[in-house]
């Protein structure tokens, strides 16, 4: 019987990132089951729990924002991880050169 209860709420799990807005396509192969097996269970949980099972409108702007502030944040590490790099490969550039004011005649 344990097994069947975590079953249940691996079910339970994978309807409630349906309803809050993941693809059934994504949610199928990642779980790998039917998007028919997915709305199923998307019922039986909105039967189940009722009002409850569906985000609020206020939850939904919050996790919008969120989301949007987390681009941003990726973004502009991204635009930095390009400088950084580009910085670097100048550097290792300009180490392979030589100066010949610092040259010294070993012979």
């Amino acid at each position: 019987m344990k097994s069947n209860k975590l079953y249940d709420e691996q079910r339970i799990k994978v309807a409630q990132e349906a309803i809050n807005g993941t693809k059934l396509s994504f949610l199928a192969r990642k779980y790998s089951v039917s998007p028919s097996t997915i709305t199923n269970w998307v019922k039986f949980y909105k039967e189940r729990f009722g009002e409850q099972a569906t985000p609020s409108v206020n939850e939904r702007i919050e996790d919008a924002k969120r989301v949007q502030e987390l681009e941003t944040k990726m973004d502009t590490a991204i635009k930095l991880l390009g400088e950084k790099d580009l910085e670097i490969e100048l550097l290792r550039e300009l180490l392979k050169k030589t100066n010949p004011a610092y040259k010294t005649d070993l012979k």
